[in-house]
Parts: C-alpha cells; sequence; structure tokens
C-alpha cells in the first residue's frame, strides 16, 4: 500500500513540476503576476466611456477625456490560459466592443498593456510601435447585455 501512496505523490509531483515549466515566459509564471491594463482616449475633443468585464469581474465605467487614461488589473488565467477581458467603449452616438485582453494573444503583456482607443479602433503600443486592431463585429457579440444609459452617462448591465 506504501508502494502505490508513493507513485502517486510523485506522480503528482512530476505532473506540477511539468505543468510550471510549461507556464514559463520571459522569466514569469503565466498568470502568478498582475497585469495593468491601461485604456488612453486618443479621440480629439470627445469623451469616451469605458466599461470592462470579464466573465466574473466587472472594472466598472469610466468616463475619460481626450489622452485621459483609465486603468484597471486583474490576475491572468496560470492554468488555463483563457483570460479574456472585453469592453464596450461609447462616444458620441457610437459604441464599440473590443477583448482588450486575450491571454494567448497578448502575451508579450506581462505586466502593462496601453492602449490607444481611437475611432477606427484600438491601437497597443508594442515596443515603440503600435499595433492596431479592428473593433469586433457588434453583430456576433451580446456581451450580457451591457446597455449606455444615455440620460445619465452611464452603462447598465
Amino acid at each position: 500500500m506504501m508502494v502505490s501512496v508513493s507513485k502517486i505523490a510523485l506522480l503528482i509531483l512530476m505532473s506540477l513540476t511539468i505543468l510550471d515549466a510549461l507556464q514559463f515566459a520571459d522569466g514569469k509564471i503565466d498568470g502568478y503576476y498582475t497585469i495593468y491594463e491601461h485604456i488612453i482616449n486618443n479621440m480629439t475633443n470627445t469623451a469616451l466611456g469605458v466599461r470592462c468585464k470579464d466573465k466574473n469581474h466587472d472594472a466598472g465605467f469610466r468616463r475619460i477625456n481626450f489622452q485621459q487614461v483609465y486603468t484597471f488589473s486583474f490576475k491572468p488565467n496560470p492554468i488555463a490560459r483563457v483570460t479574456l477581458w472585453f469592453c464596450r467603449f461609447t462616444w458620441n452616438n457610437d459604441f464599440q466592443y473590443f477583448d482588450i485582453y486575450i491571454q494567448k494573444r497578448d502575451r508579450s503583456c506581462t505586466k502593462d498593456c496601453a492602449w490607444f482607443i481611437n475611432r477606427s479602433g484600438p491601437c497597443r503600443l508594442k515596443g515603440t510601435s503600435l499595433d492596431c486592431f479592428p473593433w469586433n463585429p457588434k453583430v456576433a457579440i451580446d456581451y450580457e447585455h451591457m446597455q449606455l444609459g444615455h440620460e445619465n452617462n452611464t452603462l447598465d448591465v
């Protein structure tokens, strides 16, 4: 009986060691650190409404003016590596959605991710250049019925 318990313990220890080894990226273990998402309004003379969420958390609504920054933080999933944060952006009479953090896509963001929000779509600061993305298609996204309350400039969920 002792032998089977030892084999199980050894198997678990080996599995954890392999799992940890697979998660190393640039000297950090994926998911054991905090990501700071910085969202910068890059639309001249336009206030931007931003609400970001994941499946279980809501970072809240912020109204940011041109060149102002909204920052929220989270810890990526260290095991499944499927962390997803999405945002709804509203300005004037328009709105768009974007997946601001997709763990597999954004592995290069090991601490700070800076996004410049433009009318044409968000651009991520990557080194000294910008990597621009299109907005998510509106028809394929529900995001739990996120609505803009026009009267008080807040988002209702």
